[in-house]
């Protein structure tokens, strides 16, 4: 495995990674998405606490990941019901 040290920024605080190579862009991802939650927070609400902001930060990023995991896999179960359909009607026929 290829292991690569990266240091991040998080609400403001540096954290050294040592963290595999496949993993850099999807750790800078969800970096940058965490940020973007708490910039967007600081806005909006009146929070000014780091803790309190960088949990609700996690919580609509995970929330968000959710969501998107369960709209992919309706559209999964989706899919292998039309196949499904298009089977039984060609049996049919």
């Amino acid at each position: 495995m290829d292991e690569r040290a990266i240091r991040i920024e998080l609400a403001g605080r540096a954290y050294p990674l040592t963290i595999s190579a496949s993993e850099e862009v999807n750790v800078r991802r969800a970096v940058d998405e965490i940020n973007e939650s708490i910039n967007r927070l600081k806005a909006s609400y009146p929070l000014t606490d780091k803790q309190d902001l960088l949990a609700m930060a996690a919580l609509e990023v995970t929330v968000r990941a959710l969501n998107s995991a369960a709209a992919e896999q309706d559209h999964a179960v989706q899919e292998l019901l039309t196949a499904l359909e298009r089977t039984l009607s060609e049996v049919r026929s």
